[in-house]
C-alpha cells in the first residue's frame, strides 16, 4: 500500500471518529433531555435513565456511521483540494480514481462495524428500550413517581400527586386525587398508600389509606365528604402496557424464522405482517450497503474549486445524503404498504445511486461538467478563434 493511500485513511478515520464523537455528544445532549422530561412525568423510573441514555445511544450507532465516514471523506479530500495537494498528487500522475480502492478498503471497515450494530446490537438495544419501559409502567416502581410532581391518570381523566415516599417501605405519602367520574368532580385526600397490580385483572391500582373524598360541587344539594379507611383508584389498565412487538426490536434469527413461515405455510398471499418484516430486513441491510455507495459519492462532491466557496460541495453533497435516505425511507414505506415486491425492495434506490455515483465520478476523473450541459456559444467560439 502507498504511503498516501495510508495517509488518506489515517486522516479519513480521524475525522471519522472526531465527527462521530460530535454526534454522539449532540444525540445525548437531546436523548437526555427527553429522556428527563419522561422521567419527571412519572413514565420511567428515574434509575434507568442513564441505561436508556446508552441503548438509544446504541441504537442510533448504525445510522450515524455511514453518515460520520461520509463527511470524514468530504473534509479530508476538501482540505487536500484546498492545500493544492490533489493538484501535485495529479501532477505526479495520482488521480482522483487512484482514491477509490483505499476509500473501498475503509468504507469495508466501516460496513463490518455497522452491520455488527444493525443485525445484532441495534435489535438487541430496541429490545431492551421497550422491555425496560414496559416493567416501568406494568409494576411499581417508586423510582418511577416523582414527589412534588402531578401524575396523569392514564385511560382516565384526572391526576394525583404525591408529596413524598419512604424509599425502605415504599409508601406514599400526602396523596392528592383528583377524579372525574360519571360527569361529576372528585377530589381524594390520604394521609398514605401504595400501588399494587390486580392478580386477576393485572390492572394497576393505587390503594389509598385514612382519607377523605369530596364529591360534587361545594355549596350544591348532592355534594358529599366521605371518610374512608381504604380506597382503590385504577390508574392504568392493563392493555395500556402490553408492549406492540417492534420489528426492530427482533433479532436477525427471529427476522429469518418469520420470513421463512409464509413458505412453509404455502400461502398464496403475502400477510401484512411479512411485508414489514420484509421491510425491517431491507433496512438493516440497507444500512452497510449504503456505506459503499455513500464513499464513492464522497470522491465525486469532495472537490473544491479554488475560486468558489468552500462549502459548496458539501452542501450539494448533504443534500444529495438527505436525499438517498428519504429515498430508502420512501422505500421502506411502500414495502410496508404491499406497494413493492419484498424481492426489490430498497435494492432500485441502492442501484440508482450507485450508477449516478459511478456516472459523476468518471466526470470528475475527467475534469468534466458533473451534469454535462452543452458547452456555450461563446466557449465554442473562443475555442474556434484560438484552434490553429
Amino acid at each position: 500500500m502507498l504511503i498516501i493511500d495510508r495517509a488518506l485513511m489515517r486522516e479519513v478515520l480521524q475525522t471519522s471518529l472526531a465527527v462521530t464523537l460530535v454526534f454522539v455528544s449532540l444525540f445525548g445532549v437531546v436523548s437526555l433531555v427527553n429522556v428527563l422530561a419522561e422521567a419527571t412525568r412519572g413514565e420511567i423510573p428515574a434509575r434507568i435513565i442513564f441505561m436508556l441514555l446508552g441503548l438509544q445511544t446504541v441504537k442510533m450507532l448504525g445510522l450515524m456511521l455511514p453518515l460520520t465516514l461520509f463527511i470524514g471523506i468530504l473534509l479530508t479530500l476538501g482540505r487536500w483540494y484546498r492545500d493544492s495537494e490533489m493538484t501535485v498528487l495529479a501532477a505526479c500522475g495520482v488521480g482522483l480514481l487512484h482514491f477509490v480502492r483505499p476509500t473501498l478498503l475503509l468504507a469495508t471497515g466501516f460496513a463490518l462495524v455497522v452491520a455488527l450494530f444493525s443485525f445484532y446490537l441495534a435489535p438487541i438495544s430496541a429490545g431492551l428500550i421497550t422491555k425496560l419501559k414496559s416493567e416501568a409502567s406494568s409494576r411499581y416502581e417508586v423510582g418511577g413517581i416523582m414527589p412534588g410532581v402531578f401524575n396523569e391518570v392514564r385511560y382516565g381523566k384526572g391526576s394525583y400527586y404525591v408529596e413524598s415516599i419512604d424509599r425502605n417501605s415504599a409508601n406514599l405519602k400526602n396523596i392528592f386525587v383528583s377524579t372525574e367520574q360519571a360527569d361529576r368532580e372528585g377530589v381524594l385526600v390520604a394521609e398514605s398508600g401504595y400501588q399494587q397490580t390486580d392478580k386477576e385483572t393485572g390492572d394497576q391500582l393505587l390503594m389509598l389509606r385514612n382519607g377523605t373524598r369530596y364529591e360534587g360541587v361545594p355549596g350544591q344539594a348532592d355534594y358529599q365528604i366521605m371518610q374512608f379507611e381504604t380506597y382503590t383508584l385504577r390508574i392504568e389498565p392493563a392493555q395500556a402496557r402490553d408492549p406492540q412487538i417492534r420489528f426492530e426490536a427482533l433479532t436477525t434469527t427471529q427476522l429469518l424464522n418469520k420470513k421463512n413461515a409464509v413458505y412453509a405455510k404455502g400461502e398464496a398471499t403475502i400477510p401484512r405482517w411479512h411485508q414489514g418484516v420484509a421491510a425491517e430486513w431491507h433496512t438493516r441491510l440497507s444500512k452497510p450497503v449504503m456505506l459503499f455507495v455513500l464513499a464513492l459519492l464522497a470522491l465525486v462532491f469532495s472537490y473544491t474549486h479554488p475560486r468558489r466557496g468552500r462549502y459548496s460541495g458539501l452542501f450539494v453533497a448533504v443534500l444529495v445524503y438527505f436525499l438517498y435516505t428519504n429515498l430508502l425511507g420512501v422505500s421502506d414505506a411502500m414495502l410496508k404498504q404491499g406497494r413493492i415486491s419484498p424481492a426489490l425492495g430498497m435494492w432500485w434506490v441502492h442501484g440508482l445511486f450507485l450508477v449516478l455515483s459511478v456516472y459523476l465520478l468518471m466526470r470528475r476523473a475527467n475534469n468534466q461538467a458533473l451534469l454535462g450541459f452543452p458547452r456555450s456559444l461563446k466557449s465554442q467560439a473562443h475555442e474556434h478563434v484560438s484552434a490553429p
